[in-house]
């Protein structure tokens, strides 16, 4: 795992490069953008340390050099003779964009979206595109209906026009080339190390990728009479080649902070140049607009709030031994809350009922497959909604995810899992000190079978920290 000062060198290194080159190809390249210290966004850098670098390591670096650029020829392909059934060219006269995140393809199809919540409803409809990012691989032929209903929805499917894929190519390479150079200029192993890797991603697909959807949004730019256009605010690549769209065209662009926000986020704060930044950030709660005027002028932030925001429904009864996991949508997180239920449920005597609900990032199908061993004495939720879980339980069980907020705002007593092998901050309710945190299946018997876990002053402390992380929607 990667210490804390390993990772604030690495943020070092990254943010020099996107102040001093704040080129189309940079902002591209997810490898400059550290979303936080989850260990699922700091794998991509652990090879990067002090020590001498051995021939091994630039092997392994020239054969993942010759997969990039195979994967990034016969792309090319794929954009020449697969058909672009979103039909770009063709939408105009719209006022408004929204970027969102196909994520589930049952959500997508009943217009769940689960970054805004339903904020997204409310934009006239007739003024408005709606563009979701494809991250489930979502095919644009399966979902012929909704777009033949939907004129002005568009999944992007990252495809480009020939000649723009031409110029792509000839920026990532422009950037490599000034990458191979400060490789050679760097003596410092860790430094090196950092631009070896960098200069991978940078002559990767999923640079390549990025740089399409920003042509792809330009165009839509160009056709329409566009205002504003709404994003989610996590520290991404795209969010940041929208800022460049928003100086390119003197347009608004509003970025909402849907999710959690902790001490380990760093992208998101990135501070690259006055034109590189959202018009507004809309927060969804005070917790986090609090925390966020610490790091942004203020002027720039206003309280939006979330329709996860809900008032209390009942009291969760006292005899109710039953546990919600909810995990984060990385699968190794999953796991390690998987195998602590598993573990803890090898005694007989520790009779408790865990509720596993699965992040929607997730395969429910491949997971259970794969972890059907583990899952033998634990139940998968098959509820569409949250709520329902969250009534059949007493306590939940997490570590990085936000819908944590919604389970302690019903009454849930939370339990944290902590990662020793991972120092960052990574727990949506770091403020929250009264909360349990445990490193093992004995320090979570303690606490499931202490009986004076549930005093209803706790819980109401829980209650209010929940009301003013999410706070009523107000789009006054």
């Amino acid at each position: 795992m990667i210490k804390k000062r390993v990772f604030r060198k690495i943020c070092s290194l990254s943010i020099s490069i996107l102040k001093n080159r704040h080129t189309l190809s940079n902002l591209s390249n997810p490898f400059l953008f550290i979303v936080s210290g989850h260990p699922f966004f700091l794998s991509r850098y652990k090879n990067i340390n002090s020590k001498k670098i051995n021939f091994l390591f630039y092997v392994n670096y020239f054969l993942k050099i010759l997969l990039n650029l195979t994967q990034i020829f016969f792309y090319f392909f794929k954009t020449f003779f697969r058909k672009d059934l979103n039909n770009i060219k063709g939408i105009s006269n719209f006022n408004y964009i929204i970027i969102s995140h196909a994520i589930n393809k049952k959500n997508f199809e009943r217009n769940i979206d689960t970054q805004f919540g339903g904020i997204e409803k409310k934009f006239p409809k007739k003024k408005t595109i709606f563009f979701y990012l494809n991250h489930n691989k979502l095919r644009t032929l399966d979902l012929s209906k909704k777009f033949s209903a939907n004129y002005n929805f568009i999944l992007n499917d990252d495809l480009i026009d020939f000649k723009i894929y031409k110029k792509i190519i000839f920026q990532i390479f422009c950037e490599f080339y000034f990458l191979i150079k400060k490789i050679f200029n760097t003596k410092d192993n860790f430094n090196k190390k950092f631009y070896i890797n960098c200069s991978q991603y940078t002559l990767s697909l999923s640079t390549v990728k990025n740089m399409i959807l920003f042509y792809n949004l330009e165009k839509l730019i160009l056709k329409n009479k566009i205002k504003s256009i709404f994003i989610t605010l996590e520290g991404h690549p795209f969010e940041f080649l929208v800022f460049l769209l928003k100086k390119k065209y003197q347009i608004n662009v509003f970025a909402y902070q849907h999710a959690l926000v902790t001490t380990s986020h760093f992208s998101m704060f990135l501070d690259i140049s006055k034109y590189l930044s959202p018009t507004k950030i809309l927060t969804n709660g005070e917790v986090s607009y609090n925390f966020l005027k610490k790091k942004i002028n203020k002027r720039k932030i206003i309280i939006l709030g979330s329709n996860k925001y809900k008032k209390r429904i009942v009291f969760n009864s006292q005899d109710k031994l039953k546990c919600l996991i909810l995990p984060a949508g990385f699968e190794s997180e999953t796991l390690d809350l998987l195998k602590l239920s598993y573990e803890y449920l090898k005694n007989e005597n520790n009779k408790i009922d865990f509720i596993l609900r699965l992040n929607p990032h997730i395969n429910k199908k491949s997971f259970i497959e794969k972890y059907k061993n583990l899952l033998k004495n634990i139940k998968i939720s098959n509820s569409i909604k949250l709520e329902k879980d969250i009534s059949s339980c007493k306590f939940v069980l997490y570590r990085g995810s936000t819908a944590v907020v919604e389970a302690i705002q019903q009454g849930l007593i939370p339990i944290y899992y902590y990662d020793k092998n991972n120092r960052i901050q990574i727990d949506p309710l770091w403020q929250l000190k009264s909360k349990f945190v445990v490193k093992n299946q004995e320090e979570l018997k303690s606490i499931l079978k202490k009986n004076n876990v549930t005093n209803k002053y706790k819980i109401n402390s829980y209650i209010n920290f929940a009301n003013k992380f999410y706070t009523p929607l107000n789009l006054k």
